[in-house]
């Protein structure tokens, strides 16, 4: 071995060492790092794991907002139709109660027409039988007369007509 350069008691000095060193560590270093790369293993599988149960929650959860959400949607649209219907009754009301009262006020404008024309009518034939009596009066004041009585008759027209 001399020959290879090597010297027989640092090779069995430095095997002895090396299996001393690989026991020691074999002893008291590989089963902490083992137990702590097993511990390792075990906290990532449990992160994992409870990232998987929480995606799932997550997940659960948004279903149960997105079905909550789309109830409150209908409900909202609900509220919209019926408040869209109540308005709708409430405009027909209104115009109901604005065509019954503008013939209300139709018939009365009618009525109150019809009162003020027979009003008109009787002061109308009221003055012309004052006229007539005033008429017939001259004609008995002046006598019969023709000619006198044309002309009372046509004066008496001629104030009814400007009347």
């Amino acid at each position: 071995m001399a020959a290879l350069g090597l010297n027989l008691n640092y090779l069995i000095s430095y095997i002895v060492n090396f299996f001393l060193l690989y026991f020691l560590l074999k002893k008291f270093v590989f089963p902490a790092v083992s137990q702590m790369l097993e511990d390792r293993k075990k906290r990532i599988a449990e992160g994992l794991a409870a990232a998987d149960v929480a995606r799932r929650e997550a997940e659960e959860e948004r279903k149960k907002l997105m079905a909550q959400l789309e109830a409150e949607r209908a409900e909202a649209q609900k509220r919209v139709a019926a408040a869209s219907a109540q308005a709708e009754k409430v405009r027909e009301e209104i115009l109901a109660q604005a065509r019954r009262e503008a013939e209300e006020i139709k018939t009365r404008a009618i009525e109150e027409a019809e009162a003020e024309k027979q009003r008109i009518l009787a002061e109308a034939h009221k003055q012309i039988a004052e006229l007539a009596l005033l008429a017939a009066e001259r004609v008995v004041r002046e006598g019969l007369d023709e000619t006198v009585q044309h002309k009372i008759i046509e004066d008496f027209l001629s104030q009814v007509s400007l009347n």
